[in-house]
């Protein structure tokens, strides 16, 4: 991760100068790749480093120094740190306020810490994901992609589907499980006219091989998963919001706790900080996985910087309360990931089905889900669940002390059919459990 030389940030300011059409010019943003020392211009929608074939990063070079303007509230006001062309207020449906950050203040007495939680179910399909949509189809339209395929079985695809359908510039092709049918059924985004489902038989892994196969065959591009630095930009706004929502509240965060499945999540908010010039200071971050397929987890506790197959689950048990973090095999992002912990003092855990079940019912011990749920029926999701279940065990553990100050990815609400209505028995009659 060498640094840009004046040349390559030169190409990137005047880039950003809008000398042209904003429709016709295709923006040389510089990339860096994370493994090797090369360097150099977005020329093409490029997926890995043509050098060494690693993880290829948006510059922090192409934004240190810009300062967000007047703040208006709403995601346009980052613009000058993501890479797009078009501005996102042309858009109003993807120029989305910011989402609440929410002082906990029933869990943080319980738990002995000031927690603030991260609210994205109000988002337009009820997940953090639609932060990463819009900077999506802006590289694709740029690259002149009309068609592009991937593998999603729950919040990506949805985002990636609806904007697929509001902004019509390019083509989904979304693999997704046979199992997730009736899901896929239930949900209106994936229905439109440029997205084309392709269901198949098998894993998630077995999926995403499909998903590569199904793009050779028919010369389609294919998207990278965490690979796709263009996706990890669009969920950096999260972490933006964050260190602008904080100053405002006069708060600064110790921890950030974040679901993990493959790794985009702890990379995007990061990134947010080294890019604001915040990487000295930024908080700490845990990843929460689940114990029936948890590669960082254990990857991190043998302290391994590369992926070992010993750390890789021969097969994904299946569980009622594991229905997104379910990636078995992190190649690509898991050196980056494990960089990040280590420079910043981070962890990963693990959490067993009765932790999870555990964490999405302590969620209805604050009041304002309490209300959420009982007022307009939106249930927490799993993956949030998951990782409040992990602050929960490293408050207790003693990893995060008590009076840290933490804010928590609550990452999306759960959909139809995700949640079994025993598991909330009584939960709008309960009284604050004792966690303390």
């Amino acid at each position: 991760m060498a640094p840009l030389s004046a040349g390559r940030l030169s190409l990137c300011d005047l880039a950003w100068g809008r000398i042209g059409s904003v429709y016709e010019i295709t923006m040389a943003f510089a990339l860096t790749c994370w493994h090797c020392d090369w360097e150099g211009p977005e020329s093409g929608p490029l997926a890995a480093c043509p050098a060494c074939g690693g993880v290829l990063e948006f510059s922090s070079q192409n934004v240190l120094g810009r300062h967000v303007p007047h703040r208006v509230g709403r995601v346009s006001d980052f613009d000058a740190l993501m890479p797009i062309v078009e501005p996102t207020a042309n858009h109003p449906e993807f120029d989305l306020p910011y989402t609440p950050l929410v002082h906990a203040a029933v869990l943080s007495e319980q738990l002995g810490i000031t927690l603030f939680i991260k609210d994205e179910m109000g988002l337009p399909t009820g997940s953090w994901k639609d932060r990463e949509a819009y900077v999506f189809f802006d590289r694709l339209r740029r690259h002149g992609i009309t068609d592009i395929v991937l593998f999603s079985a729950g919040n990506t695809g949805a985002a990636l589907a609806r904007a697929a359908g509001i902004l019509r510039w390019s083509r989904l092709h979304l693999v997704v499980p046979s199992s997730s049918r009736e899901r896929i059924r239930s949900l209106p985004h994936f229905h439109n006219d440029h997205v084309t489902i392709v269901f198949h038989d098998g894993s998630n892994d077995e999926c995403i091989a499909h998903a590569r196969d199904y793009a050779d065959r028919n010369g389609l591009a294919r998207e990278g998963g965490f690979t796709n630095y263009v996706r990890r930009e669009g969920l950096k706004t999260l972490g933006l919001e964050v260190i602008h929502q904080a100053r405002d509240l006069g708060v600064s965060f110790d921890w950030y706790v974040q679901p993990v499945a493959g790794g985009i999540g702890v990379y995007s908010f990061w990134k947010a900080h080294v890019d604001s010039g915040l990487a000295a200071s930024q908080p700490r971050i845990l990843g929460v996985q689940a114990d029936v397929c948890q590669p960082f987890v254990s990857g991190w506790q043998d302290r391994s910087p590369t992926l070992e197959p010993r750390h890789v689950p021969e097969h994904v048990a299946p569980s009622p309360f594991v229905r997104v973090l379910r990636t078995r095999k992190p190649s690509d992002s898991y050196g980056c990931l494990f960089e990040i912990q280590s420079r910043t003092g981070g962890d990963f855990v693990g959490m067993c089905d009765a932790e999870i079940l555990a964490g999405l019912r302590l969620f209805y011990d604050e009041p304002y889900f309490h209300e959420a749920l009982a007022r307009h029926g939106v249930i927490v999701g799993l993956e949030p669940a998951t990782a409040l279940a992990g602050l929960v065990k490293n408050v207790h553990s003693g990893v995060i002390p008590r009076g840290a100050s933490v804010v928590l990815n609550c990452s999306g609400a759960a959909k139809p059919g995700d949640i079994d209505p025993a598991w909330l028995d009584g939960v709008l009659d309960m009284a604050p459990a004792d966690v303390g």
